[in-house]
């Protein structure tokens, strides 16, 4: 299973030369493929595998709740912070101490992603939903994939990409 991202279909080399880039971007909106490995990983699952979502997402929402933050992820976070700075979404999850000498989080920190949990949340949604309507185990899968690519999650990913300069279209997400 190949669930490697794509381009936008707006990343064009006319799109960055009229940007006056002679390349895309390394980092930030611009740099973004489509997200392939949520639908990578939910194909292999349906496909392939046995648990539910449900099951093969609890240890991920766990941590996305909160779990306390390793030193080496921590200072790395504080060693690239001037580039999260960057970017709302990523300053506002990675950097909790804003304003301070230490903006990431401390080693041992409670770290939280709330919106990533949310997320994950709306994926076992979408899989308990299709359960309940009769769907089978698969197809309740490939319920939190359109989810995912077509549906609200999809939106926010468009919204929040577009809303700092990146390409992404509903199209693209649809397309994956």
């Amino acid at each position: 299973v190949n669930a490697l991202g794509v381009a936008p279909t707006g990343a064009t080399a006319a799109f960055f030369r009229d940007k006056g880039m002679k390349y895309p971007p390394d980092v930030g909106p611009l740099a973004a493929v489509t997200p392939g490995t949520p639908g990578g990983l939910m194909m292999m699952l349906a496909e392939y595998g046995t648990l539910s979502l449900a099951d093969v997402l609890a240890p991920a929402i766990e941590l996305a709740d909160g779990y306390p933050i390793e030193a080496e992820t921590a200072n790395r976070i504080e060693s690239v912070k001037a580039q999260l700075k960057q970017w709302p979404d990523s300053r506002r999850v990675m950097l909790p101490h804003a304003g301070s000498a230490r903006e990431a989080p401390e080693p041992g920190e409670m770290f939280r992603q709330p919106d990533l949990a949310a997320t994950l949340r709306k994926l076992v949604a979408a899989e308990r939903a299709a359960l309940a309507a009769g769907k089978d185990r698969k197809a309740a899968i490939l319920a939190a994939y359109d989810r995912f690519y077509r549906g609200d999650i999809a939106a926010d990913i468009v919204a929040g990409t577009r809303a700092v300069g990146g390409l992404f279209t509903r199209d693209d997400l649809a397309n994956w």
